[in-house]
């Protein structure tokens, strides 16, 4: 049950980074990279990589891993190269997540942060983690695009599920 439920949390966030990719796409590249005044965060670039980043670094950590820093923003020129590699993350994700079982979400998971800290928590918990960063992220892109006149759909979980 708990693993069914890790896999519909996971393809809505497919589903809600898409709608957010396809509305990237309308903006100019000067806006995709402009600063914003927004919750503190420089552009929509720095946002999405932060983003991809971290979504990257926990499938990572899950797995064994313990990656020592973030992706560079300065290290992809453009919203396809983010794109590119961000449409490889999220496979790398359904693949993970379609193996999951019960017996795997309730087991701890150890590793590091990029500080070289330890942790240990429950599967579930972390990947529920990855979930709730990813929605606080496309909170923060959603009305900036709004602000550039770019259009968005809401992404409410019940839309994703109600196929709306």
């Amino acid at each position: 049950m708990i693993a069914d439920h890790m896999r519909k949390l996971f393809a809505y966030n497919s589903w809600a980074w898409q709608h957010i990719f396809a509305s990237i796409t309308q903006l100019d590249p000067s806006d995709y990279h402009a600063p914003r005044q927004l919750f503190g965060a420089s552009s929509i670039h720095f946002i999405l990589v932060h983003a991809m980043s971290a979504e990257s670094i926990w499938l990572a950590r899950i797995q064994g891993e313990s990656p020592t820093a973030l992706f560079d923003p300065a290290a992809y020129a453009d919203f396809t190269a983010v794109h590119d590699q961000w449409r490889d993350i999220i496979h790398n994700w359904a693949n993970f997540v379609q193996w999951l079982n019960d017996t795997h979400c309730k087991a701890n998971v150890s590793y590091q942060n990029t500080n070289g800290t330890p942790f240990t928590l429950r599967l579930s918990d972390l990947l529920q983690h990855v979930i709730n960063h990813a929605t606080e992220h496309r909170s923060q892109i959603t009305p900036m695009l709004y602000q550039l006149g770019v259009p968005t759909r809401p992404l409410d979980y019940m839309r994703f599920q109600l196929k709306i």
